[in-house]
């Protein structure tokens, strides 16, 4: 009984793999290595993954590949970190109530310390980057004066004194005078004052606009280190353990039979419907992630693949899966693409699993929606 269940087990899978495509992986692997180690058969797949992105996306449910079921076994973690020197330049402001050098110099430091999260470094101030304009502008008033000494005079008499003068083309009023006696003469017996001399001053008043303070721009300047993780390559083990049938004496007529009449129920579907065996991904900008898009059938005799009649046609960067036992018929040739009126070609390399390659196919034209839906039309009818 136990061994029935087994081949009828194998049986069952064998009819899902022929109708189910690889899984709809998020990511393409860098490398895919079947190896046996100390005994040991191991499936060994390697992905390169940003900082952000969770590596529980990674692991499969268990799978077989060439005889052999593979279950997960370990996860090695590698950051690939980086190290990067670059020449960095800050601007300061700073207010002064003057524009003296003495003390806008006074009020700028002559380092600062840069970090923004991401680099950090010394930077120094540049005195040739220096550059002061006013904060803005007031108006003010003050007093202008003016003085004009006046000698031999007969008397001391203000009418001999000038009313007003001119002082840079302003005229200034006489504000006061003072008088002293220049020489004397002998009258009798009594000296008395023979001329006077005079000073006289004169004021008026004057408005200006001036500077309510100064702003000064500087440019800091040097060389700031930035370090952090770039990207994290994961190493993803399987173990595999041989597909063993369990012998235990009980007839195998019926099981052969069953075998038979499953097998021949199989190749009748393959043989009246063609079997989509092409996954194709769409990049999704996020590193090495894909999105699947669809599945196509790929034929071995004339292998060519219609991008553009897949319901979700991408655009871009496409990631293309081809099951393991088609791309062995296919070592060597040639897989055309075709995308709309684009045509690619892929040479198929050594395969070694499910084969993978990427294409990019541009853009779509925006003016071929009816064409896009003749052919999904055409494909629904295939």
């Amino acid at each position: 009984m136990k061994k029935m269940i087994t081949v009828f087990g194998l049986v069952l899978a064998l009819s899902m793999s022929l109708c189910v495509g690889a899984s709809a992986a998020s990511y393409v692997a860098d490398d895919i290595t079947y190896q046996n180690l100390n005994g040991q058969q191991l499936a060994v797949k390697v992905y390169t993954l940003l900082p952000d992105q969770d590596p529980g996306d990674l692991l499969e449910a268990d799978f077989e590949h060439d005889g052999y079921i593979y279950s997960y076994s370990d996860m090695v973690k590698a950051e690939q970190t980086f190290n990067e020197e670059t020449l960095h330049k800050e601007i300061v402001t700073v207010t002064t109530a003057s524009k003296n050098l003495e003390d806008i110099l006074a009020a700028l430091q002559p380092t600062i310390e840069f970090d923004d999260g991401n680099a950090k470094g010394t930077l120094a101030l540049d005195h040739s980057t220096l550059k002061t304009e006013a904060a803005g502008y007031k108006s003010s008033s003050y007093t202008v004066t003016a003085t004009k000494n006046y000698t031999g005079l007969a008397r001391n008499d203000s009418s001999l004194i000038d009313k007003t003068v001119v002082k840079n083309g302003r005229t200034l009023s006489l504000s006061n005078v003072t008088w002293s006696v220049e020489s004397t003469a002998l009258v009798g017996d009594e000296l008395v004052p023979a001329t006077y001399s005079a000073v006289a001053t004169y004021s008026g008043s004057a408005k200006s606009t001036v500077a309510t303070g100064y702003i000064t721009t500087a440019e800091y300047s040097g060389k700031v280190t930035a370090s952090g993780i770039s990207s994290i390559q994961y190493t993803v083990t399987y173990l595999g353990t041989p597909i063993v049938i369990e012998e235990d004496g009980m007839d195998l007529l019926p099981v052969i039979v069953g075998i038979v009449a499953c097998a021949g129920a199989i190749l009748l579907l393959v043989c009246l419907l063609p079997r989509k065996n092409t996954t194709v991904y769409a990049a999704t900008g996020k590193g090495n992630e894909y999105d699947k898009c669809g599945r196509l059938h790929l034929k071995v005799k004339n292998p060519d693949l219609r991008i553009d009649r897949l319901k979700e046609v991408p655009e871009g960067v496409i990631a293309i899966e081809v099951e393991e036992k088609v791309a062995r018929k296919l070592f060597g040739q040639n897989i055309a693409i075709h995308y709309y009126d684009r045509n690619f070609a892929h040479t198929v390399g050594t395969v070694n699993g499910p084969y993978w390659f990427k294409v990019d196919v541009g853009t779509a034209p925006a003016d071929d929606e009816d064409e896009i839906r003749a052919d999904e039309t055409r494909e629904d009818l295939v």
